[in-house]
């Protein structure tokens, strides 16, 4: 039987095959410990080394091939090259939540074509479990430290406060001055509203100038002096009556207690400005300047005269 192992051992030896493998590519495996505590990490090394024509395949490691271990991180595939030799080096973190003995199998390199180059001889840990002291006398769990709050940790949530209610506080504001009809902001001095009567005025010499009736341009003149009546009802009484109709004018002066002869005047006009927008009207002359001086008696006779502050003073 001793010369038959021994025949075999001479016959491996001799095989210049198996010499060249063994020349040429190297495999190792190591961990950076045999023992750790439950919990601890362990630090496995993978390495191999050929030739630089070496096409080598690194083992696919998984939780499933590593009994008892779990694998944390795997770092990329590093390598080292002298001369015509190059050494593929790997690090593998792992951990143990057993204790035990456990055994890290041997991991095969293989070419492209499934040719095995090496192997790493396996590794064996001991996982170790946390020692308890049976003697110590068992205490209960202490309760959560009180850490006081600080001024880093308050601010941010003051500061949000502080934003919030001055906010609300600019809002609340700002629709009081709103509702009030007040400028927005109290040091801007609001410019004097000019009075109704002036715009109205104003615009009626405008109109006038124009001489659009003369030129028979009646239904563009009736418009316009109608528009230049309504606005001056909205800016005198506040009266919509760009909205209204002819006869809703009427209904609201009569609201406004306005004497009859001046409502009587506005209503000469209006119904000849209806006659020629919807009725295709053409009112002579006479008429047309008329309907005209009844808009500028009737602003005249209705303007709001202000009181000077000096007066108000005095009385």
């Amino acid at each position: 039987m001793k010369k038959i192992i021994i025949y075999l051992i001479v016959i491996l030896l001799s095989n210049p095959f198996y010499t060249l493998i063994a020349q040429k590519y190297s495999s190792n495996a190591f961990t950076d410990s045999s023992h750790i505590l439950i919990g601890d990490h362990l630090l496995l090394h993978l390495s191999f080394t050929g030739d630089l024509k070496t096409k080598v395949l690194f083992p696919q490691l998984k939780d499933t091939c590593l009994s008892g271990f779990e694998i944390i991180e795997q770092a990329a595939i590093s390598t080292d090259t002298i001369k015509n030799r190059i050494t593929y080096h790997q690090n593998i973190l792992l951990t143990a939540f057993d204790s035990g003995i456990y055994i890290i199998p041997t991991f095969q390199f293989y070419t492209t074509d499934s040719t095995l180059l090496s192997e790493t001889a396996p590794l064996q840990i001991t996982v170790h479990t946390v020692v308890i002291d049976s003697s110590s006398v068992i205490k209960g769990i202490k309760p959560p430290l009180k850490v006081p709050l600080t001024w880093k940790e308050i601010l941010p949530y003051l500061l949000i406060s502080i934003s919030v209610m001055a906010v609300i506080a600019l809002l609340i504001f700002l629709l009081l001055r709103i509702k009030k009809k007040k400028p927005i902001l109290p040091f801007i001095k609001e410019k004097p509203k000019t009075p109704a009567h002036l715009v109205a005025l104003k615009a009626l010499e405008a109109l006038r100038l124009k001489k659009l009736w003369q030129q028979g341009e009646y239904k563009h003149y009736y418009s316009e002096l109608t528009d230049i009546l309504r606005q001056y009802l909205e800016n005198r009484w506040n009266i919509q009556a760009m909205e209204m109709v002819s006869n809703e004018i009427i209904d609201a002066l009569n609201k406004q207690n306005t004497e009859q002869e001046l409502i009587q005047k506005i209503q000469y006009t209006l119904s000849h400005a209806d006659s020629v927008k919807f009725a295709k009207g053409q009112p002579v002359s006479d008429e047309n300047q008329l309907s005209f001086d009844n808009v500028v008696y009737f602003v005249q006779e209705t303007k709001l005269i202000e009181e000077s502050k000096e007066n108000t003073k005095e009385k």
